[in-house]
């Protein structure tokens, strides 16, 4: 009995051996295991606040975004409104001269009436350099018109008026603008366009931009057509064209008119606005600001301008001066989730 009794306690020293061997190896791999449970938190918590960050990071820049909206629309609003109330001037003193030039005989205007009452309502044209305006004369009344008005027409470049299919002398003019007195606007290039323009639709039209005498500021030049009384409200182009009897024009301070309305509202400091002639849209050019537009700017917000004028387009632009800043929440907040997401692991 004595002998049978080791080999009993051997087979148990080994069961306990291998037994012992096994949690060891368990131990073990647990051990291994545990660097990349480690490892998986942390890149779990890194992961998290990636996700976090750039969540905030994005609901920033769309507020950001918003924002930019908001103030560009209402600039361009504005803008348009206070350009409206110009052309609205301008298009009521062209009925005036229609009625009290053509409809009185003789005329009740002239250059000295013409000029004071220009003059005195000024201050609801703040942004016209001046106004001027002139008759529409065919060939074969030019020889009587200057003998009427005893001077002779001039062109633009101060030389005697050549013969051609009709005239747009000056006989009205603000002080201001006195030096256009006797000039013929249809031999201008431009002035012509636009006189052609302006009597077949009725609305005001603009020339390109341009460096103002005097303020050297960009602006353009603002036409309407005046029509002979009584043409009816739907008339055709070619009605239109007929009874058309002169041209009212001034220069209208488009950069002055800019820097007014954004000195009276807040958050100039904050953004970058442009305006810009785009009839031609691989053209664009400045009316206010920067020359060229700069298409590579971070947020960029164009709002399109309507200043009444069916042949031209015009936009302002508008960027903020400096990339919007991220609130601290968007780095404290992905930092405090990462560090703790760190103690967890370790």
């Amino acid at each position: 009995m004595g002998s049978g009794s080791k080999p009993g306690k051997k087979d148990d020293k080994a069961g306990a051996m291998e037994k012992e061997g096994k949690q060891q190896q368990r131990h073990a791999a647990r051990r291994g295991r545990r660097p990349l449970a480690a490892l998986a938190f942390v890149a779990m918590a890194v992961a998290c606040s990636a996700a976090v960050h750039w969540q905030l990071r994005r609901e920033t820049m769309e507020r950001a975004e918003l924002r930019l909206v908001s103030m560009c629309e209402e600039r361009a609003r504005m803008l348009q409104e206070q350009f409206g109330v110009t052309v609205n001037h301008v298009h009521a003193l062209s009925i005036l001269i229609s009625i009290f030039h053509f409809e009185k005989n003789p005329s009740a205007i002239d250059q000295d009436t013409f000029a004071k009452y220009t003059a005195m309502t000024s201050f609801e044209r703040p942004l016209l350099n001046g106004i001027a305006y002139a008759e529409r004369i065919f060939p074969h009344e030019k020889e009587m018109f200057e003998r009427k008005h005893g001077w002779i027409m001039k062109t633009m470049n101060r030389e005697a008026a050549p013969l051609q299919d009709e005239y747009a002398p000056v006989i009205f003019s603000q002080d201001t603008v006195s030096y256009l007195a006797r000039m013929d606007m249809m031999s201008g290039e431009e002035d012509r366009e636009n006189i052609l323009r302006a009597r077949t639709t009725g609305k005001p039209v603009l020339t390109n931009p341009f460096r103002l005498l005097g303020s050297n500021h960009l602006g353009v030049v603002l036409t309407f057509a005046v029509y002979r009384p009584n043409l009816p409200a739907d008339a055709s182009v070619e009605q239109r064209v007929e009874a058309t009897a002169g041209y009212l024009g001034g220069a209208f301070d488009v950069e002055t008119l800019v820097e007014n309305l954004l000195s009276k509202l807040a958050g100039n400091q904050d953004i970058l606005v442009n305006v810009y002639d785009v009839t031609n849209a691989s053209e664009p050019m400045a009316m206010y600001g920067s020359q060229t537009p700069d298409d590579k700017v971070g947020l960029l917000h164009v709002s399109m301008l309507d200043f009444g004028d069916p042949f031209r387009r015009h936009e302002m632009r508008c960027s903020y001066t400096q990339k919007p800043p991220l609130p601290w929440s968007a780095i404290s907040n992905p930092w405090v989730l990462l560090s703790y997401g760190c103690l967890w692991g370790i």
